[in-house]
């Protein structure tokens, strides 16, 4: 599993921040650096700088 990622694209994911709380948009422009925790088959958790967590498609992203 690789320790980081970069975005291939510049694209949009959802943010679920809080149970109780409206989802939001995060824009990520293309070579943003994302931290990966965990992989699947198809799909990587990653975190941003915020400290976002998202689940990625993994064509979306670049790896080392």
């Amino acid at each position: 599993m690789p320790d980081s990622a970069q975005i291939k694209e510049a694209l949009t994911l959802k943010a679920h921040a809080n149970l109780g709380e409206d989802v939001e948009d995060v824009e990520f422009s293309a070579g943003e650096e994302l931290t990966v925790l965990k992989e699947w088959a198809h799909h990587y958790l990653v975190r941003n700088t915020d400290g976002k967590l998202f689940n990625v498609r993994k064509e979306l992203l670049k790896t080392d």
